[in-house]
């Protein structure tokens, strides 16, 4: 067992999300314990690996699914955060699969509760939850719209925000609500607009961008594309600085059209390749971008990373990836 003054966990910990936290904690010198089921992505692990801290980091292979086993993760280290980003996430999956995508992200979830309130002293947890659970709102979408999820992995992340405000109220754990929106960067996965897109442009096939035909005019889809490493930062400071089921909304705050990540991803490859426009799905919306202020006034989190530079840095890393193998 690792021993420490403040031990933390971070499920999910060899995902997209988790594994550039992970490495951020273990910079900033923290002692991590790295959650996965099964075995770690190998790309991600490799780059946590690196790190000059890394005997501060223990690795377990738990299922957060059986309750025994989490319940005994947590006897045994007895943490004082818990960064909660395991789950199967993608929105316009879940469409045909919500037994997993509900069972899997609640019942996780629910363990963890469980466990923190039966262990003392109890840990915080930052639950990260979606964008997705705003539903077709008008953005700029702010924490005190009433959710209206739709689709399977909506509702799993907003069941979880009900369930982590349940225990807020019952049993007094810290359990603060991320809503990302769109994260993207270095190692993002393979259902993310931006490797489906270095993927296609770089073997020269076409694209496929998504939106909706108005009065017979084409409208693409309009993300609020948030870097990989600011949505980091961001979620360090609501570990650091929120407290009870407090929400707060991780992106850049404002909409970018999914045909101009083509465009200036074709640009940065010095590739054109065809564009094929198809129909957004019922349950997507047309238009989503946040409204940030509550997590810089309240947390003084910013982004930094504006779009040309999050694509310069995403086909770098992807090219020398390519090299690697």
């Amino acid at each position: 067992m690792l021993t420490c003054r403040a031990l933390i966990l971070v499920t999910g910990a060899f995902g997209f999300i988790g594994s550039h936290l992970v490495e951020k904690l273990l910079e900033l010198g923290e002692e991590v314990v790295a959650l996965s089921n099964p075995q770690p992505l190998e790309d991600n692990y490799r780059h946590i690996v690196r790190s000059p801290n890394l005997k501060n980091l223990k690795i377990a292979y738990i299922d957060l699914r059986e309750p025994e086993a989490t319940l005994q993760l947590f006897k045994e280290y007895r943490f004082e955060k818990i960064y909660h980003l395991a789950a199967i996430a993608s929105h316009r999956l879940s469409i045909s699969q919500p037994y997993q995508y509900l069972d899997n992200n609640y019942r996780a979830l629910l363990n963890i509760l469980e466990s923190a309130r039966i262990v003392e002293p109890s840990p915080k947890i930052i639950y990260t939850s979606s964008s997705s659970v705003y539903g077709d709102h008008q953005p700029p979408l702010k924490e005190d719209l009433l959710p209206k999820p739709k689709g399977p992995y909506a509702m799993s992340k907003f069941f979880g925000e009900k369930l982590c405000e349940l225990y807020v109220e019952t049993y007094g754990l810290d359990c603060p609500i991320i809503r990302y929106f769109n994260i993207v960067g270095e190692r993002c996965r393979g259902n993310i607009v931006f490797k489906i897109f270095a993927e296609n442009i770089f073997l020269a096939r076409a694209i496929e961008v998504y939106g909706k035909w108005v009065d017979g005019e084409f409208k693409p889809a309009q993300r609020d594309f948030t870097y990989v490493g600011d949505a980091v930062e961001g979620t360090i400071a609501v570990g650091m600085k929120a407290r009870r089921a407090e929400i707060f909304n991780i992106g850049f705050g404002r909409p970018i059209s999914v045909l101009k990540i083509a465009e200036l991803m074709m640009e940065e490859f010095k590739k054109r390749v065809q564009v094929n426009f198809r129909e957004l799905k019922p349950h997507e919306s047309l238009i989503s971008y946040c409204d940030n202020s509550k997590a810089k006034n309240i947390l003084g989190w910013s982004p930094k990373i504006d779009l040309e530079e999050m694509i310069q840095r995403y086909v770098k890393w992807f090219l020398s990836e390519k090299l690697i193998i």
